[in-house]
């Protein structure tokens, strides 16, 4: 059966119970009232909402369900109240060619405030308006460019705010075309809630923002608005002075003329995020005690100079307030535009305590540069000195800088944290600047008996060492500058030198190369002795054990006579003889090894007569054997006076110009021996 009205001729009402059941529970609540072909009456916050009014044509169960569903969908969206605004500003540029890029410049609180975390509209509509601004002319969905975090800023370096103000900034832009008309236009954005900490207006949650600039009307139409030059602060300090510049630029040179002013209402829970609406717009109600001129506690009250912009305030109480700046734009004595920003204050308890802190040294041994990190907590001002005497360069101002020193050693370091504030902190801290040492030695090559000499180089008067020799050395490990090793095999053995000092080591790897000596041996052939004027033949029969023979040498008492691997030698004259063979390897080993070896003497025998006739008989002073001697001859004729004279004779006088006739000799032999007599030359 149809529900019928009442006595009163009102419909029965099926009211909603204020959204206390889960969403299958509302369907089925929203198709009981369908049943009942009831109205059906929406109570959320401050919106009704009427539906299902039995007049007019009846709609059918598909309609019904669409209708159901969307207005489902309206509900649960309006459920999730925003809490994210602190405020905002709209400002344009003008491009020429009846052409403006608008930005909406807004601000979102990113802190706990924001109870319900929420975050930029991935679309901002904007509307303007024209007409006698009553007429919407544009409607612009401007996408979401992406947003910053504004850097909490205080004036004074001895106070830092809580880290939970938080405050991020978006900047929409959009660019319109606006024929000039005389009325000119209104450009708005609205958007719904504002945080719940807000206490100078009351119920903040519900209230919401309207951002609006006017474009004027001809003939000032081709105008850009005021601009202002600065974010303003996050946050100020309890019981702390605060000023700021909130001047603005205006890019025509037009006068402008600063107040604060009370922020505009906008949007609303139900509808968070409107089309924009046409002015007049409604200002946000007060809470008791303030105004647009005491919009937050202040003592004295927030000021702002019309002719600059500067605010100055003394706040007295922590809170959170929103608050309003008004720029009127005056161009020719005629107001021709004005821009209102809103945003928010907090006023937080600020710490003041600052510790200096440097970080312990983490880095050791890595050279003379060393890096510091500066971990002082509330610090904004910085002046380090790293201890290096004779020098009053070595001081940074930045926060973790890095210094060079001159040379290694042990260096107090002092960190000023705000020097020349009362919140002042010191500290010292003691770094070592040592580099590693560079290790090394000369790589030994050891022949024969495989022993070597090691002599470490790089250390320094307090340096330790540390010898890695191998298994197969004696000793295996050493700590002395120098060592005697004995090895017990040839070849290449790797040699580890490490030097420590000052807490640093360095590492040095090479080798100690270990060969054999090799075995010198020779044969010779004719056997000791032999007559002067033999050829001798010595035959090398070395062994390089192990190495390549590379060199031979052949000496006979001393004297070298040879080099080659096999050696002849005809040119020794009588006598006993050490003949040696040393030879050499590749790799600088070298033995020797001899045998005595005795050359006989043959008799002189001296002539008595020689004719030089030409007959190629008996042409010369012919003396036997005298080149197995060194010798000195002269020669004498009958008068005593010389006629020949040679040292080491060797048979070569033919009495040349000399006269037949008899002459005398005298002969002396290195050995001692002298022999004179007469000879007669006769041709």
């Amino acid at each position: 059966m149809a529900a019928q009205p009442s006595k009163s001729g009102s419909w029965p009402k099926c009211s909603w119970p204020r959204w206390k059941a889960k969403a299958f529970s509302n369907w089925q609540w929203l198709l009981r009232c369908r049943k009942l072909n009831s109205p059906i009456q929406f109570h959320d916050l401050s919106c009704s909402i009427k539906l299902g009014q039995p007049t007019g044509p009846s709609i059918g169960p598909m309609r019904m369900r669409s209708i159901l569903f969307t207005l489902l969908l309206a509900l649960l969206t309006t459920q999730v109240r925003a809490t994210h605004i602190i405020g905002g500003v709209l400002y344009y540029d003008y491009l020429g060619n009846d052409q403006y890029e608008v930005f909406l410049e807004l601000y979102r609180d990113c802190g706990p405030g924001n109870s319900n975390n929420t975050q930029y509209d991935a679309l901002a509509p904007i509307g303007v308006f024209a007409g006698g601004v009553t007429t919407q002319y544009l409607l612009e969905s401007v996408s979401f460019p992406g947003s910053t975090s504004i850097p909490v800023s205080l004036d004074d370096p001895c106070l830092t705010a809580p880290p939970t103000v938080c405050v991020e900034v978006a900047v929409y832009r959009v660019t319109l075309t606006l024929p000039p008309t005389p009325e000119g236009y209104v450009i708005t954005y609205q958007r719904c809630c504002r945080s719940p900490t807000i206490i100078n207006i009351p119920n903040a949650q519900d209230l919401g923002i309207t951002c609006t600039v006017q474009v004027p009307g001809t003939p000032n139409a081709e105008n850009s608005s005021a601009r202002f030059n600065e974010y303003p602060p996050i946050a100020l300090c309890l019981g702390q002075e605060f000023t700021f510049d909130h001047s603005a630029t205006d890019a025509d040179g037009d006068s402008l003329v600063y107040s604060l002013c009370t922020p505009y209402n906008g949007g609303s829970p139900a509808d968070a995020s409107p089309t924009p609406v046409a002015p007049p717009y409604t200002e946000v109600p007060w809470a008791a005690g303030y105004s647009a001129d005491y919009p937050l506690d202040s003592d004295p009250a927030i000021a702002i100079d019309a002719q600059t912009g500067l605010i100055t305030a003394l706040p007295t109480l922590a809170a959170s307030y929103t608050f309003g700046v008004l720029v009127k734009e005056y161009r020719n004595g005629m107001l021709i535009s004005e821009t209102r920003r809103d945003f928010r204050f907090d006023v937080v308890p600020c710490q003041t305590t600052v510790t200096a802190l440097i970080e312990p040294q983490s880095q050791f041994c890595t050279g003379l540069s060393i890096p510091f990190n500066n971990a002082s907590p509330n610090g904004h001002f910085w002046l380090w000195d790293f201890g290096e005497e004779g020098t009053t360069a070595d001081t940074s101002s930045m926060e973790s800088p890095t210094w060079t020193y001159s040379e290694p050693g042990t260096y107090t370091v002092t960190l000023v944290v705000n020097p020349g504030y009362p919140c002042v902190d010191t500290t010292d801290a003691v770094v070592q600047v040592y580099l590693d040492p560079i290790p090394y030695f000369v790589e030994p090559t050891g022949c024969g008996d495989l022993t070597t000499q090691l002599v470490a180089e790089g250390g320094g008067p307090n340096s330790t060492y540390l010898w890695q020799l191998g298994n197969d050395a004696s000793p295996p490990t050493a700590s002395s500058e120098t060592v005697d090793v004995q090895y017990t095999t040839t070849g290449v053995h790797p040699v580890s030198l490490s030097i420590t000092e000052n807490g640093c080591t360095g590492t040095f790897v090479g080798q100690a190369t270990m060969y054999a000596d090799p075995t010198a041996f020779f044969t010779v052939s004719p056997p000791s002795p032999q007559s002067y004027g033999t050829t001798i033949l010595f035959a090398d029969g070395s062994n390089g054990n192990g190495g390549v023979l590379a060199g031979w040498s052949w000496s006979a008492n001393g004297s070298v006579f040879g080099t080659g691997q096999d050696q002849t030698w005809n040119l020794a004259i009588p006598g006993t003889y050490q003949v040696m063979l040393t030879v050499t390897t590749e790799e600088g080993c070298s033995a020797s090894f001899s045998l005595p070896y005795e050359i006989l003497e043959v008799p002189i025998e001296i002539p008595n007569v020689f004719s030089p006739n030409g007959d190629g008989s008996n042409e010369h002073f012919d003396i036997a054997n005298i080149a197995q001697h060194k010798n000195q001859l002269k020669i004498f004729n009958r008068w005593g006076m010389p006629v020949f004279e040679a040292e080491n004779y060797r048979n070569q006088w033919a009495a040349i110009g000399v006269p037949d006739g008899t002459y005398f000799y005298e002969l002396l032999l290195n050995d001692g021996r002298a022999f004179t007599g007469h000879l007669t030359l006769l041709r």
